[in-house]
């Protein structure tokens, strides 16, 4: 019996895949020991950055993902803790 996932459950498992890592790329970021390695794990997390955003922009655009506004002044408050 073959078991085939919706649109709506790979969209989401590869959206927590990229999540996961981009959480191996931060935690390895600070241990590499030369400039070029940094560099390389940097650049990497910049591009999974960018394709994680691109897969929750997709979902929110057909609704598989659904996100609370937040108030204007949150949001600001938010930025201020880190800045």
């Amino acid at each position: 019996m073959s078991h085939s996932l919706s649109e709506k459950d790979a969209l989401m498992d590869l959206l927590m895949q990229e999540k996961e890592i981009m959480k191996v790329y931060g935690s390895f970021l600070p241990e590499g020991s030369t400039a070029e390695i940094r560099g390389l794990m940097s650049n990497n997390l910049k591009m999974i950055e960018m394709l994680q955003f691109e897969l929750f922009n997709r979902m929110q655009q057909k609704g598989y993902y659904q996100v609370q506004s937040a108030k204007k002044q949150d949001v600001q408050q938010t930025i201020s803790n880190f800045e």
